[in-house]
């Protein structure tokens, strides 16, 4: 019996996830592409209003969350990401995940992700996302070694 692997190449504007059921000698499958052009914007785009000061009762001031709209945006991707891993881990999909991607946004995405001691999760620090299916097959043999 295959085990069914998932890999999940990812940045915070796109994602690849593919499937194979052996990374050495059998051919990566494309599931599903996903694109956040929100990640891509310039700050001012995201920003209906900047951040600014109000005056409440008494002595106090405050400022609003200064949040940075990029990272928000980022988390948003992530959230939808692990929301899809988590569907693909409920249906039988996959037991195995190799995830690819920068340290950052695999800490975002981890975050957001389900607590499964039964699956095995290899990380990948690498942005492959602009590789084509042959090359980023390559990379991730060379990588892992397999």
């Amino acid at each position: 019996m295959n085990i069914k692997t998932w890999i999940l190449v990812a940045n915070a504007a796109e994602a690849k996830l593919l499937t194979t059921d052996n990374l050495r000698i059998g051919e990566l499958e494309l599931v599903r592409e996903f694109v956040h052009p929100e990640s891509r914007k310039k700050i001012s785009e995201l920003m209906s209003d900047k951040p600014g000061h109000y005056k409440t009762d008494g002595n106090a001031h405050s400022a609003y969350s200064k949040n940075d709209p990029k990272e928000v945006e980022a988390e948003h991707f992530a959230i939808q990401l692990a929301h899809e891993l988590k569907s693909g881990w409920d249906k039988n999909q996959y037991k195995k995940l190799i995830m690819v991607m920068s340290a950052h946004f695999y800490g975002l995405i981890k975050k957001h992700m389900h607590d499964n001691h039964a699956l095995e999760v290899v990380h990948v620090l690498k942005d492959y996302t602009r590789y084509p299916l042959a090359k980023l097959h390559e990379s991730l043999k060379e990588h892992l070694l397999v």
